[in-house]
């Protein structure tokens, strides 16, 4: 079921799922032709944007996203969201247009706990741009940006920045190989 949002700013978005079932969900802005399928849960504290045309396709597994006070999540237009989402955001995530985010993508930009009493780790942005696909069980961690038209192979974990252009993988995830993306061009989800 397609849901039509205004692009207005409003305290509480309420997304009519499949059915008679109704999630309330807290945005501060929200495009037109969002959509929602099965669950996902949202706690927003801070500044949660999203564009147009953003699809949650949330199940079979639940999509969670956390928007800590004073935190600023931004998602672009065309993006998709795979199941098994999870977001932790504190400072800063911003995710571009046309993006794809696989199943069971994890993205957080802070450690939330210390490691040991020397640990002096703070949040830090997370800047994933436009066209990106981010591969299933992907890890994003914090101070991370990736590059335009990049693509994220399953289960990295990314750990430091990761150029426009490029196929990356691996634990930490490291540049596999250039792609060919001409201008213009935009990566499609099905």
């Amino acid at each position: 079921m397609s849901i039509q949002y205004n692009s207005i700013s409003i305290g509480k978005l309420l997304a009519v799922l499949k059915g008679a079932v109704v999630l309330p969900m807290k945005t501060d802005s929200a495009g037109r032709l969002g959509r929602i399928s099965g669950k996902l849960t949202v706690k927003n504290k801070g500044e949660f944007v999203i564009g147009r045309n953003v699809s949650f396709h949330a199940k079979p597994f639940p999509s969670s996203i956390t928007v800590n006070k004073g935190a600023k999540l931004w998602v672009g237009d065309n993006v998709f969201f795979n199941y098994g989402l999870d977001i932790g955001c504190t400072k800063s995530i911003r995710i571009g247009s046309n993006s794809i985010i696989g199943p069971m993508v994890n993205m957080i930009d802070t450690n939330f706990h210390p490691v040991d009493i020397e640990d002096r780790s703070q949040s830090k942005d997370i800047v994933i741009s436009d066209n990106v696909w981010i591969g299933r069980g992907a890890v994003i961690l914090p101070g991370v940006t990736i590059g335009h038209n990049s693509v994220i192979a399953s289960g990295s974990i990314v750990t430091r920045d990761i150029p426009a252009n490029v196929l990356a993988g691996g634990t930490p995830a490291k540049v596999i190989r250039e792609i060919n993306v001409p201008n213009e061009w935009i990566r499609r989800y099905n």
